[in-house]
């Protein structure tokens, strides 16, 4: 095959199986890497031509002893390792129950972001022995996004063993500022112990304090049996499928899926939905409105995924029927996009979004995920759902950030009074760090409209980061901030968004009318869909695409 395109690296920084869901199959056996080969994500800096994974054996071969240890206890570290060696391909231990999660087995999705060198990653406990080519090795090391990446190089010997310890520091502790990290969909089977260390193992690794491990059923009949679930879920559903390990902990919940109306998180609810029958077509009926209110009254909370591929969700946030949407993913916003997102706020309404990574229908496990702002210094998984349901959290693929606005965090309200001689006046505070991948440029976003920006220069791009703007606020709105960077070949790479501070001003609420009727023309694509469908719900689906348009129409100026 002809060689893949060599990138010319003028900058360069570390971001850095078969698998059964129940008797289904997840993915056949995985394509030969030089078919998955993708440069960006996987050449190394190190060797101008691409690199693969490789075993290495015969006389021209040593061994490389690796200890991954936190630079402040001296405990191994559970992490995500690459080590190139001096043929520039990657390698790996032998057995490990591990060895499934590896870049080249499970996750690695072509042609989704973020585009930044992954290399071909495998997970490690933090202590490993490698055979590898005798010569100059490269060992890269990362661990979610507050940890400082580190490499190491150093020569192999033919026959010898090499012994290699990498101290690796937590650069920032969000959790020590109230902020704590989480990816809600995650895709994996729970039936053991055994598969619930290995997912404790590989959010550790990753640094993810809570994940969020969902069944997720058929698009085209839904049978509310967790028997008809992919990725079953047999530890129990909701609060009582909560586990923890020292600072991690996991919950199962479902992904209701069908092609007509999207597919929705269901997090939290103590049992999946039933969803009008033991078995049903999701595409007719029910609407996502009458499952997020079965999953409420379940004691959970309903968020639109994937950005609600444009569908039902404009139906649905108008009648505050669900709780959100997950929005930043694969590096993108999809969806319903930014553009989409702030009409909705402008218009009004409080409609928290989220980021996460639909592990391992993804680029890599946790790519994309949520922090969570928790008033509690032993906090839970529970405690971390109403944050987000609350919108007090911000989504990123790598930068973390605190933003105030006059000491208000994202999803809580500042009430102001006009003053008599022009606007009000808010400080708006951020500061944060981007340690796995580039950050370009900083946005202050009020009421939709990008009002600041800051571009960033030197070690601002890959470290700390701060930001203080003063700004007029005449009227109710809200604020938020949003950090990018594009990868080397221009690809989506970097993003962070907090959700809004909402501003009061003299207690008066405030919708654009420009937004509104921008909603309701969305809605009216989504009704004329229906309305050309025929099944036997059509008229109350009809019905409630009416009710969601009165709700909006209510908005507009009298």
């Amino acid at each position: 095959m002809p060689k893949p395109r060599t990138f010319l690296w003028t900058l360069f920084l570390l971001a850095g199986s078969t698998l059964f869901f129940g008797s289904r199959l997840l993915s056949q056996d995985p394509p030969a890497p030089r078919e998955a080969f993708e440069a960006e994500i996987h050449q190394s800096l190190s060797h101008p031509e691409p690199g693969f994974p490789e075993t290495a054996t015969g006389e021209q071969t040593g061994t490389l002893q690796l200890d991954v240890v936190d630079a402040r206890t001296g405990e191994p570290l559970l992490c995500r390792v690459n080590v190139v060696g001096s043929d520039g391909n990657h390698y790996e231990p032998g057995e490990s129950t591990l060895r499934p999660y590896s870049l080249q087995r499970l996750g690695n999705r072509k042609e989704k972001g973020p585009y930044r060198y992954y290399g071909w990653f495998f997970y490690s406990r933090g202590n490993e022995s490698i055979p590898v080519p005798a010569g100059r090795t490269r060992i890269e090391i990362w661990k979610g996004f507050e940890w400082q990446p580190m490499s190491l190089s150093l020569d192999i010997e033919p026959g010898k063993t090499k012994s290699a310890e990498i101290r690796l520091s937590r650069k920032v502790d969000m959790a020590d500022r109230g902020y704590y990290s989480g990816d809600p969909h995650i895709h994996l089977e729970r039936k053991t112990d055994e598969q619930d260390e290995l997912i404790f193992d590989l959010l550790e690794a990753e640094d993810i304090r809570y994940g969020q491990i969902l069944c997720f059923g058929d698009t085209r009949k839904y049978s509310p049996t967790m028997t008809g679930q992919m990725a079953p879920q047999l530890r129990g559903i909701g609060n009582g499928s909560i586990r923890s390990r020292g600072d991690y902990s996991i919950i199962s919940g479902q992904e209701y899926r069908c092609e007509t109306y999207g597919h929705i998180l269901l997090l939290g609810a103590q049992r999946i939905v039933d969803a009008d029958g033991p078995m049903t077509d999701p595409n007719n009926w029910p609407l996502f409105g009458g499952v997020a209110d079965e999953t409420h009254t379940l004691g959970g909370q309903a968020i639109h995924a994937h950005g609600g591929y444009e569908k039902e969700i404009y139906a649905d946030f108008a009648q505050e029927a669900t709780d959100g949407v997950e929005l930043l993913q694969f590096a993108v916003y999809r969806g319903i996009g930014l553009e989409g997102w702030y009409h909705i706020l402008n218009a009004g309404y409080r409609f928290p979004a989220i980021g996460a990574s639909d592990y391992p229908f993804c680029r890599a496990l946790g790519d994309c995920r949520t922090y969570a702002w928790i008033d509690s210094r032993s906090p839970d998984i529970t405690d971390w759902n109403d944050a987000v349901r609350a919108g007090r959290s911000f989504m990123t693929t790598g930068p973390v950030v605190e933003m105030t606005v006059n000491g208000k965090r994202p999803g809580e309200e500042l009430a102001l009074d006009a003053p008599a001689d022009g606007p009000a006046s808010v400080r708006v505070s951020i500061k944060g760090y981007s340690l796995v991948s580039f950050l370009e440029e900083l946005q202050l976003i009020h009421q939709g409209e990008i009002v600041e920006k800051k571009q960033l220069f030197g070690t601002e791009r890959t470290g700390h980061f701060r930001w203080e703007v003063d700004l007029p606020v005449e009227k109710s709105s809200w604020i938020a901030f949003r950090g990018w960077g594009k990868s080397v070949s221009g690809r989506e790479n970097t993003e962070v968004h907090t959700n809004p501070v909402y501003v009061s001003v003299d207690g008066k609420p405030y919708a654009s009318p420009e937004s509104v009727k921008w909603l309701l023309n969305k809605l009216k694509e989504q009704y004329d869909v229906q309305a050309q469908r025929e099944f036997p719900q059509k008229d109350r689906v009809l019905q409630y695409f009416e009710t969601s348009r009165k709700r909006l129409e209510d908005r507009l100026p009298k």
